[in-house]
């Protein structure tokens, strides 16, 4: 092995030739050169570790300078004097620094859309049907994924939110804020996951002093004025199809149409008076364990409905008298089933109904309108019968919002207050639906249910 007695220099380290052997120039303090009989030219620091020589590479030249490697080799030196082992501290700051790569590689792959997948799927078990997911992943995927889909989950910011949502702000708000809820919804469930901090960068309160402008409160969907009820139903009785005779049922029952489309005869009884019972799990946006069945009294007006509907649907003429047999035999069958028989109505089919009936000459009012000229929806019934409670029977009030299944804001209240009122309900959906068919069509439900023919 050649030494030289003074330090090196760029010039002797590049002028060193490869030779049979390997052989070593010094640099002094530790730092060696060794040079190899392929050529490459590696530094070493000769170190003393535990009283036992050692020599720790410091990488090759000329990809490590002269100075550089100076420079490690004065470091090592002093971690081996401080009674530390150098080869060992580099290992575990190299481990740590792969260990960091990785992360920061699992974090740029955990990307929004990612990481939405992964919370809708978690999610998912707990709705009620289908289509809450593909609303989910149809909004996302629509205004969302366009400006978060591949950025790091935890990268995403105030800023980033600001512009996935801007477009859809102010000209549709009310999908903007259930698309603002579910990113929202996504960032948190990250958090909870130690994928990014815990904030909220989808929070609207913050976003509005971020420069997010303010919406108009949310319009109420549009209903029909109580006093036009008796005028609709003749109308909407001259509907064909089983179809009106289900937005016939909402109406009449005060529910929400996609637990009328899910009705099913075997949630009918008709023992000590007439009640349709509706699974927790089918009512709006609730889980069977969380949610007691919604009980609903029917009316004769209501039962004459479903004289009609089970005709209608099965092709055989039923009577007052025999329904409940008819209906025991059923089953699960729906009671408006779709042109597929054994497939629900989907949730347009009531709606077009309407739409149907509001068929005009251009430039005329649509005939089934709100106050403000608005189309007439489904939805809106529930809000025509609450407000005729409200007119005519106010003292009726709490009945009337058991009877929609409104839940008690107040948690303390709904925690002790457990009965649905079902037999104060019983005579107030009677009236409302005495109200809604008028004095000719309470003598055509009156007969009809007597003779179970078409109304």
């Amino acid at each position: 092995m050649k030494r030289t007695g003074k330090a090196l220099d760029v010039k002797t380290i590049e002028a060193a030739k490869k030779a049979e052997r390997p052989y070593r120039l010094s640099d002094g303090g530790g730092l060696l050169l060794d040079v190899r009989p392929t050529g490459a030219k590696v530094w070493l620091c000769r170190l003393t570790v535990d009283g036992k020589r050692r020599d720790m590479g410091l990488g090759s030249f000329p990809r490590v300078s002269l100075a550089e490697a100076r420079k490690a080799a004065q470091e090592a030196q002093r971690i081996a004097k401080a009674g530390a082992d150098p080869i060992k501290a580099r290992d575990a700051a190299e481990a740590e620094r792969k260990v960091a790569q990785n992360a920061e590689a699992e974090a740029q792959a955990l990307t929004f859309r990612v990481v939405a997948e992964a919370c809708i799927a978690k999610q998912a078990p707990g709705w009620k049907n289908d289509r809450t997911d593909d609303l989910w992943r149809k909004s996302l995927a629509d205004y969302a994924f366009p400006v978060l889909g591949d950025m790091p989950i935890a990268e995403i910011d105030r800023a980033a939110v600001l512009r996935a949502i801007d477009g859809v702000w102010t000209s549709r708000p009310a999908t903007a804020r259930k698309v603002l809820r579910r990113i929202g919804t996504v960032l948190r469930y990250a958090a909870a996951h130690d994928m990014r901090a815990n904030d909220n960068p989808a929070d609207a309160r913050m976003l509005k002093h971020a420069g997010l402008p303010a919406l108009p409160g949310g319009r109420k969907l549009p209903s029909l004025p109580w006093a036009r009820m008796p005028a609709f139903m003749v109308a909407l009785d001259k509907m064909p199809g089983l179809a009106p005779l289900a937005l016939r049922f909402c109406i009449l029952t005060t529910v929400r149409s996609g637990e009328v489309r899910g009705a099913r005869w075997s949630e009918v009884s008709f023992e000590g008076g007439a009640a349709w019972t509706i699974p927790g799990e089918r009512m709006k946006g609730k889980k069977s364990a969380e949610v007691r069945p919604h009980r609903v009294p029917l009316s004769p007006a209501a039962v004459a409905v479903l004289l009609r509907a089970y005709t209608f649907a099965t092709g055989t003429a039923a009577t007052l008298e025999n329904l409940p047999k008819l209906a025991a035999l059923q089953g699960d069958a729906l009671v408006f089933p779709s042109d597929r028989k054994r497939v629900a109505f989907s949730d347009m089919a009531l709606s077009a109904v309407v739409r149907r009936m509001n068929e005009r000459p251009e430039g005329k009012p649509a005939p089934w309108r709100d106050a403000d000229g608005r189309e007439a929806v489904p939805h809106g019934f529930r809000a025509s019968f609450r407000t005729w409670v409200d007119d005519t029977c106010p003292e009726h009030a709490e009945a009337a919002e058991k009877a929609l299944a409104h839940e008690q804001a107040n948690k303390v209240v709904a925690a002790y207050a457990r009965s649905d009122l079902f037999e104060r309900r019983r005579p107030l959906m009677a009236a409302w639906a005495e109200h809604c068919l008028g004095a000719a069509n309470k003598a055509a439900t009156r007969k009809a249910s007597q003779r179970g023919q078409h109304l």
